[in-house]
């Protein structure tokens, strides 16, 4: 019996920030295969409930699309706040632009 590896399916890494009750910020890393808008508004409802009782809101940054979207989360998860933060502007730019050419 062979086993074969898979290859794995792309999605997207997407950054936000968030406020805590105490007024500091923090900068949150995950991925979603859907579309991030979708997982946006989920965190964005979830805000204040069951399982995000810590946070007071949610804004999302930007989102890159990634073959290997794990392997992605990972890398920008181990980048400092400011890096975090740059990569999901700069990501917001970059889906903005291919936007507009589409326009």
């Amino acid at each position: 019996m062979s086993f074969s590896a898979t290859k794995p399916k792309g999605g997207y890494v997407y950054v936000g920030e968030t406020t805590r009750p105490d007024g500091s910020k923090h900068i949150y890393t995950g991925m979603t295969r859907r579309s991030p808008y979708v997982r946006w508004g989920e965190h964005m409802r979830g805000v204040g409930g069951k399982y995000t009782s810590r946070g007071t809101w949610f804004k999302p940054i930007g989102a890159v699309w990634s073959s290997n979207p794990r392997k992605a989360e990972k890398t920008i998860k181990r980048m400092s706040a400011s890096r975090k933060r740059a990569f999901g502007y700069a990501a917001a730019r970059a889906y903005n632009s291919k936007r507009a050419c589409y326009s």
